[in-house]
């Protein structure tokens, strides 16, 4: 009887586990709460909205099935999971598969507007087109008003992306039209819809105006839709909605070279940005105040916007505001005589452009190439401006060009003396030599004063022995306790025998110590590198590579990709 017990269990289990891989029957009001569970994934989290869209995964209603994918697919997208091919080559295989019926042309709406949101995220914009257009062909064929504007509004947004500022408006207009003649379908839906499709215009209007300065059409149509918004009381705007406004009024008028007016219009939408924490705003709105303010001449006042907005950006994508901001800076810093502020800028700006792709630096240069045109265009009035602009040219060009040249010169003899490092310690390891070129110990170079003198370099040489000096906790305090002195004397012994500071001896016992680690155990070069900075006592990855780097001169990365390769 006891030998059955086992089979029994197994069989029971096996029963269990096919029950639930069975596929499931599900009614519409299922479909509408798993649906309603997955558009609310920004409340309840995007791991319940997962549970709920596997449940449809398993569903045997092929239609369900297919949202149920590509509602997955969307989520882990955005969340930037990885997502494996069987289960991309799923959608393919099911969404040929659902009849073409009334019934379901809603649910391929949906399902096609969820892969056009994928493939948008993934920067695959013509994908992303073609399920719009496909997802508004299902809107059309179910007479659903809503989510017809709903995707035209998309459509225009994806040919805006695709520079097609054209067919954008006319799809922006035309979603204009079709709200208009079913305001009473809308019901209060209406002013909504309404107002996302008239911001749509004046940005593309504005957009178009930036392209073309002569067109001053665009910029009467982009501010005629502006002071629409602001005027329809019904659109009842909050904070940052209303800021939206203001900022899209402002940038125009800086287009238009009206610089007092859009400091007083970006001034207004800094304020409304604030009330609604947007960061991104805040950051676009201060760089568009400091510009205006530096194009009247008011240098503190743009100083304190561009310094505002470099404050606020937190990632470290380049983008054009953020290297105009520095080189802005470094011209104000330069005007008021502040040199090492504006060599900083300066160099910085020049750090930053030598990181951006060739498109991006045709397109700076290309921006920087209008300013220059129209100056040298007005000097031409003054031929004795003129000969003073084309010396200051030629002496500011030299001096760029020695910069880089000091630059170039000095990042090839580092890299060079960084190379001859490596090799060394490579070679140490190779033959298991000890890595510093000061003993690791402090015991050989020690000359003992008195007997607290001596406790503490015991007491040094206790906590190098059990590597201490790997814990999180371990300090100047912690390790002035352990030992039983001060801090101040034992700062003042590690000073006088390993002519560095607390600090520098804690980071050279523990990069010593990882290198050690990482040369002799390959496990642990395939770790991350927060996981191999926690062994080495850093509580995060930045600060471990950068101390790492200033020791080794390379990454733990690339050093980790060396040893590999050579050892």
């Amino acid at each position: 009887m006891s030998k059955q017990i086992p089979l029994l269990f197994l069989v029971i289990f096996t029963c269990i586990v096919s029950y639930s891989q069975t596929k499931k029957e599900y009614s519409e009001s299922d479909l509408d709460y798993f649906k309603k569970k997955f558009y609310l994934n920004r409340e309840i989290g995007v791991d319940s909205s997962l549970y709920y869209m596997n449940k449809l995964l398993q569903s045997n209603n092929v239609a369900y099935k297919t949202f149920g994918y590509a509602a997955t697919e969307y989520l882990k997208v955005r969340e930037k999971q990885p997502i494996n091919i069987p289960f991309k080559d799923s959608i393919n295989k099911y969404l040929p598969k659902i009849a073409k019926t009334n019934k379901n042309f809603s649910l391929l709406f949906d399902t096609y507007i969820l892969l056009g949101n994928s493939n948008k995220r993934r920067k695959l914009i013509e994908p992303a087109l073609q399920n719009y257009i496909t997802a508004e062909n299902y809107a059309l064929l179910a007479k659903d008003i809503e989510r017809t504007i709903k995707i035209k509004g998309n459509i225009a947004l994806i040919y805006q992306d695709m520079e097609e500022l054209g067919k954008a408006l006319n799809k922006a207009k035309e979603t204009l039209k079709l709200i208009e003649v079913n305001k009473e379908t809308l019901s209060d839906k209406y002013y909504s819809s309404k107002y996302k499709r008239m911001f749509n215009v004046a940005a593309i209007y504005a957009t178009l105006y930036k392209n073309n300065k002569k067109k001053h059409q665009y910029a009467d149509s982009s501010l005629h839709y502006y002071n629409s918004i602001l005027k329809t009381k019904e659109f009842k705007l909050n904070s940052y909605y209303t800021g939206k406004v203001y900022y899209g009024m402002g940038t125009i008028y800086s287009l238009k070279k009206e610089y007092s007016k859009a400091s007083s219009f970006l001034e207004e939408s800094l304020g409304l940005f604030k009330k609604s924490n947007s960061q991104s705003y805040l950051y676009k709105g201060y760089y568009n105040n400091g510009y205006n303010s530096y194009m009247l001449n008011d240098l503190e006042k743009a100083k304190l916007n561009f310094l505002t907005a470099l404050s606020i950006k937190k990632d470290t994508v380049l983008d054009q505001n953020y290297m105009y901001m520095h080189n802005y800076l470094s011209k104000i810093y330069s005007k008021q005589n502040k040199i090492d502020s504006a060599n900083y800028y300066l160099n910085t700006f020049l750090n930053n452009y030598n990181k951006v792709s060739l498109r991006e630096k045709q397109q700076f240069k290309e921006a920087y190439k209008i300013g220059f045109d129209q100056k040298i265009k007005e000097l031409k009035e003054d031929s004795t401006q003129k000969k003073l602009y084309y010396k200051t040219i030629v002496i500011g060009l030299t001096v760029i060009v020695l910069f880089i040249s000091f630059l170039v010169i000095k990042n090839s003899k580092e890299k060079k003396k960084t190379k001859k490092k490596l090799d060394e310690l490579l070679s140490k390891i190779s033959n298991k030599e000890n890595l510093s070129e000061k003993p690791f110990s402090l015991s050989n170079d020690l000359k003992i004063k008195d007997e607290q003198h001596q406790q503490i370099i015991k007491g040094l040489l206790k906590i190098e022995e059990k590597e201490y000096f790997l814990k999180e906790e371990f300090n100047l305090y912690n390790a002035a306790k352990k030992i039983g002195t001060n801090t101040t004397y034992l700062s003042k012994i590690i000073k006088d025998h390993k002519k560095m500071s607390f600090n520098d001896y804690t980071n050279e016992l523990r990069i010593n110590y990882i290198i050690k680690v990482l040369s002799s155990d390959k496990k642990v070069r395939s770790y991350t590198t927060q996981a191999i900075g926690e062994i080495a006592g850093y509580k995060n990855a930045k600060s471990f590579t950068r101390i790492f780097k200033k020791h080794i001169g390379i990454t733990p990365y690339q050093f980790i990709e060396k040893v590999n390769k050579e050892l």
